[in-house]
């Protein structure tokens, strides 16, 4: 009670500014910095004298940065540096907790995956295990800085110790030069674990990327159709899966049977191909667009949503993901509004992907368009928490994992529980097909493919976001799942025997594809990218 009492109560003696500082960036070294010297360690030439001085160097250039900083910001006001200090404490025990528990990444795509994240998929990550890492770590450590009373040097002189830690740190990176090699090496993996600088710097990319994006979209030639007037009614759905890596797939030859409901489909798996990302916005940026793997994180080029509706086919977006990309298309809908529209007796769980489908075949079928499209965005197998992902029904395989700290189950227990969310997923593909194929005179195709994989523990991995460069086979190996109608295929003259490559690409097919399916021409269609191209 006394030491809660003390932590209240502002200390009587001033403590000279300048040691303030540096107890905080000694602090900074000792508290938050065990994933980058864990990964520093195994990189490094650790014993030797040259080990020695690279992780010396890395922690001379964490502490010189975050002295210079906070110099900085004491020059303009005392009263930010303890804002900006408290601010930093407790979101480096945040950082810390998923760093410790999910081995998570925080890089400039992970940074866009958090503040993407809406509150539902926010609260699938609460786990009380989070308070010890915000109390100790976080809030502890701000009420000693807010009850330490400081000395007030003169501005100048906070400025000039600023600039002496900055010239500090410049002339020992020169002194240390045979050192950057090693910097250049693993700068990467580096940059993602050094707080607080991985989230401040990859925030600062993160929005300067989304200015870049934000900017006018660039139209695509315009495009005519082969076909004319289609004879029957034309609908192509796009289902956009999350997080499902292909080697959980049944169809790809996993031992448990995730695809049993498509099996009484003709649905047909192409080879297994990697995603072009390993995060939810870059991924379905690249499905969308005519540039698939060639895009630059910059392109503002229309998506494929947009362009459709821009030559005259209705289209439909529903999502149960947060952060859709920009598209026009003529119906926009989310799943909880989806839910909350419905009057039946029976309406679905605005939570789960079964709201995408619902309702859906009688909406096509009430339409009088010619050409229909539609995107699906599920909320897939989105982890950690796998279990609510599908239905309490839905629970097959068992022992499950009920718990976000994936890391403390077992290893079948999180298999388990994965597996089931995957055979939800085949459930409501086998749903829309049966939808599909109810719809009269009509031809329809179905194109599933998933934005990225997902580590379930493999090499120490879990969850999804590693830089694409040295992603784990688990998070970049994807399903690409194809379905025709009868009609569709007697009109093109198909079979699936057709449209089977030899090699999948997996976001480069669907534009293309889209656009084969439709009998859609432009400058920029890829005939190479269209599974249906032989339709000519």
């Amino acid at each position: 009670m006394k030491l809660l009492k003390s932590l209240f109560q502002p200390s009587e003696k001033p403590m000279n500014l300048f040691v303030f500082i540096a107890l905080i960036c000694l602090g900074n070294l000792i508290v938050y910095q065990k994933p980058l010297l864990s990964f520093a360690i195994s990189v490094s030439d650790f014993p030797s004298t040259l080990g020695l001085v690279q992780l010396l160097s890395l922690q001379v250039l964490n502490f010189c940065l975050l002295a210079t900083l906070l110099l900085l910001i004491a020059t303009i006001s005392l009263v930010a540096l303890k804002v900006i200090s408290t601010v930093l404490a407790l979101t480096n025990a945040a950082a810390l907790y998923f760093m410790l528990s999910y081995q998570m990444v925080i890089d400039n795509t992970m940074v866009a995956n958090i503040l993407a994240t809406d509150a539902g998929e926010a609260s699938g990550l609460w786990d009380p295990a989070i308070l010890p890492y915000l109390i100790l770590l976080g809030v502890v450590p701000s009420l000693l800085i807010w009850k330490t009373k400081l000395t007030r040097p003169r501005w100048f002189w906070r400025l000039g110790a600023g600039v002496v830690s900055l010239a500090a740190l410049i002339a020992f990176l020169f002194a240390t030069s045979f050192t950057w090699l090693w910097y250049d090496q693993h700068a990467t993996r580096l940059g993602s674990k050094i707080l607080p600088w991985s989230y401040i710097v990859n925030t600062a990319r993160h929005f300067n990327q989304k200015a870049l994006r934000d900017r006018e979209q660039v139209l695509l030639p315009d495009a005519t159709f082969i076909d004319g007037s289609p004879k029957a009614k034309e609908v192509v759905v796009l289902v956009i899966g999350e997080s499902a890596r292909a080697q959980n797939f049944s169809l790809y030859g996993h031992t448990q049977d995730t695809n049993e409901f498509t099996k009484a489909t003709s649905l047909v798996a192409l080879p297994v191909g990697q995603s072009c990302a390993t995060n939810t916005i870059s991924s379905t940026a690249c499905i969308l667009t005519h540039e698939g793997r060639e895009a630059s994180s910059h392109t503002s080029f229309e998506p494929l949503p947009s362009y459709l509706t821009r030559n005259g086919i209705e289209t439909f977006y529903r999502t149960n993901n947060s952060g859709p990309p920009p598209v026009i298309t003529t119906h926009f809908e989310r799943a909880k509004d989806i839910a909350a529209a419905c009057t039946d007796t029976n309406c679905p769980d605005g939570n789960l992907d079964e709201t995408l489908n619902w309702n859906l075949g009688a909406m096509l079928a009430q339409s009088t368009s010619d050409r229909m499209f539609v995107t699906l965005h599920q909320k897939g197998s989105h982890g950690p928490a796998y279990a609510d992902r599908y239905p309490a029904d839905f629970t097959h395989f068992t022992p499950v994992c009920d718990s976000v700290q994936v890391s403390e189950c077992t290893q079948q227990a999180l298999d388990n529980t994965y597996d089931n969310s995957i055979r939800y997923t085949d459930f409501l593909l086998a749903d829309l097909i049966a939808q599909l194929d109810a719809l009269p005179d009509t031809n329809a195709v179905m194109i599933y493919v998933s934005d990225h994989g997902q580590s379930l523990g493999e090499g120490g991995y879990y969850l999804h976001g590693a830089p694409t460069s040295i992603a784990p086979a688990e998070q970049l190996d994807i399903p690409f799942l194809v379905w025709m109608s009868d009609g569709f295929m007697q009109d093109r003259g198909l079979s699936y025997a057709d449209i089977m490559p030899a090699q999948t690409y997996p976001h480069d097919l669907p534009f293309h594809s889209v656009m084969g399916a439709f009998g859609m021409r432009s400058e920029i269609y890829k005939p190479a990218f269209d599974i249906f191209h032989l339709a000519e």
